[in-house]
């Protein structure tokens, strides 16, 4: 990434202020929500940080997976279903709400819409390391399909 031009630079380090032709910063709200408890310090363990905008359609599912730093979602639109791998406890999180999810295998997770329209999530990850990816699949809990074959 490449800096200002240093006559830039010095103006901006002298302190003076912007010329009165500057624009002004436009901010576009995103997404917000409430949060249920205190935020824990996400970014403490972060190398990185990622902003997603996730959309899941009626019917539609993240998989099940868990990711290697924590996150931070605002549901903007629509339910998302929210199952642990854990012990299958759900918890529904409607527009307007955020929560974090923790990292880790023992955290592993999948989201779900049930509902009839898109659902849209934002999601700030914390991420450990540059070369952390996004997420890791893993396997449906509960009792697997046995594939040995059977004799009666």
């Amino acid at each position: 990434m490449t800096g200002p031009p240093d006559d830039e630079l010095e103006a901006t380090l002298s302190g003076l202020p912007p010329p009165s032709s500057a624009h002004l910063a436009q901010h576009l709200p995103l997404a917000r929500g409430l949060v249920s408890d205190t935020l824990p310090a996400l970014g403490r363990h972060a190398q990185l940080v990622q902003v997603r905008r996730i959309t899941l359609p009626a019917g539609g599912t993240t998989g099940w997976h868990y990711h290697h730093g924590p996150l931070l979602i605002v549901v903007s639109q629509g339910v998302l279903t929210h199952t642990l791998a854990r012990d299958l406890s759900t918890e529904t999180v409607r527009a307007g709400q955020a929560f974090v999810e923790a990292p880790g295998p023992e955290q592993g997770h999948i989201g779900n819409n049930l509902g009839t329209t898109p659902l849209v999530m934002y999601a700030i990850y914390f991420l450990p390391s540059l070369a952390s990816p996004l997420s890791e699949a893993i396997p449906a809990p509960g009792p697997q399909p046995d594939s040995t074959p059977h004799s009666e």
